[in-house]
């Protein structure tokens, strides 16, 4: 079983903005990620993930190839999910993720937030 979501938040759409997408399965949910992940996207990203995690998935997967760009309140948001889905006992991994997020995980030193490969 899917269920596709997409989050919009009003105002006008631009192609950089973040899009956020939640699929949902009987193993947990996927949510995909694209555009740029700044502050103007957080809301977006959290009203998602709030969503999600609130339907008690067995594990939340962020499939991060589509990002663009992300920035520090991009990257505090993944961790505070990450944060987040654990305490709920729910398994967390950021799959496939795009050379900006892998570059600004490796510049903060928090590599372990990004699945190996």
């Amino acid at each position: 079983m899917s269920d596709d979501r997409t989050a919009s938040q009003g105002g006008d759409s631009h192609d950089d903005d973040l899009h956020v997408k939640a699929e949902h399965d009987r193993t947990g949910t996927t949510i995909i990620l694209e555009g740029e992940f700044d502050l103007t996207g957080t809301d977006r990203f959290w009203a998602v993930f709030r969503e999600t995690l609130a339907a008690s998935p067995r594990s939340i997967t962020l499939h991060a190839h589509g990002l663009t760009f992300i920035d520090s309140a991009g990257l505090q948001a993944l961790l505070q999910a990450r944060a987040a889905a654990t305490d709920a006992g729910v398994a967390f991994r950021v799959s496939e993720p795009s050379p900006a997020l892998r570059r600004i995980a490796e510049m903060t030193g928090i590599e372990d937030l990004l699945e190996d490969e």
